[in-house]
């Protein structure tokens, strides 16, 4: 029997750890990311694998056959159009563990390769759960391959562009609610405005209603001061469930992000947005590989996903919050 080469010892090592701590490492984005946290507590890590495009249909309209009668009345038999369907693309995260020649030539002992490897698979779980942290909170403009995060489904021109392959700009349904607080100073106005843009949010009967704000922690922290002072304080026992300290707002937990942009505050209703995954391609690693032009090996971790949402009428934004 062949005596295993260095190179295949750590090709195997790596590999196996991958698989082994793979899982746990992909829990561990997941954990540290709040956002992602509260999703996959509600069920909202959906599997979409199958096409060339994620498809989500849409109810847009109401029955309209439905009337009031009596003796003698008829019943229309229209049928209205009421469905449609949104299109996503799928859009792919990834990095690469790169292993030198230097490095493997100078850890030959047992305990320095493995601590070579857990070196290396930590850091590419740092550097993805940045990477994803950032995308979440973004809207895929910059980089046609980026993910497209709830910046992409709320915004502040609501009746301009095209979402899933709907023009927002004839379909009024398909706009997400949005108020400037500009000029207002958030002493005053902030919890006022704050009321007015859930209940914008929500149906008549209450069933449904914003289930997270996400703003930035400036903002976080005006509200706090507001809320202690006015009595209107609560913490979230959602969050507390997961482990996550934070306040809420009419029992909808308000969370922070450093990549949300300044001035803005999210509320989401969370029935309509899921991550949409593939999971043949869901933090795998590829084969190793040599890299091109020199001796380094090479192996990428890739993931299939996506944010989708199939309503943005119940999603909402306040703006330009300033002092």
């Amino acid at each position: 029997m062949a005596v295993p080469t260095l190179t295949k010892t750590w090709d195997d090592l790596h590999t196996s750890t991958w698989e082994r701590k793979g899982k746990d490492l992909v829990d561990n984005i997941f954990d540290n990311i709040p956002i992602l946290k509260v999703m996959q507590s509600r069920g909202k890590f959906v599997d979409h694998s199958g096409g060339v495009k994620i498809t989500v249909p849409l109810e847009y309209a109401e029955n309209e056959t439905v009337q009031s009668f009596g003796r003698g009345s008829k019943f229309s038999i229209v049928d209205n159009a009421k469905y449609t369907t949104a299109v996503y693309d799928w859009k792919f995260v990834g990095g690469s563990v790169v292993r030198y020649l230097v490095d493997e030539k100078m850890n030959k002992s047992e305990p320095a390769i493995f601590n070579l490897v857990e070196k290396n698979t930590k850091n590419l779980t740092k550097s993805l759960k940045k990477k994803i942290n950032t995308l979440l909170m973004d809207d895929g403009s910059a980089d046609s391959n980026d993910v497209e995060g709830f910046k992409k489904y709320v915004e502040s021109t609501p009746a301009t562009g095209t979402v899933g392959g709907i023009d927002a700009s004839t379909n009024a349904w398909w706009r997400n609610q949005h108020t400037s607080m500009s000029g207002l100073d958030h002493t005053v106005y902030l919890i006022d405005y704050m009321r007015t843009m859930y209940d914008d949010c929500s149906d008549d009967g209450g069933e449904e209603t914003p289930q997270m704000l996400i703003t930035t922690k400036g903002i976080k922290n005006w509200y706090e001061d507001e809320a202690l002072d006015s009595h209107y304080y609560t913490e979230s026992n959602d969050m507390a469930d997961l482990g996550i300290k934070g306040c809420a707002f009419k029992g909808a937990p308000i969370l922070w992000s450093n990549t949300c942009d300044a001035g803005l505050m999210y509320f989401l209703n969370l029935d309509y947005f899921e991550i949409a995954y593939d999971p043949s391609t869901w933090f795998e690693m590829t084969e190793w590989k040599n890299a091109q032009d020199n001796l380094e090996r090479v192996a990428q971790v890739l993931a299939q996903m996506n944010v989708i949402c199939s309503n943005r009428e119940k999603q909402g934004l306040l703006s330009a919050i300033t002092t």
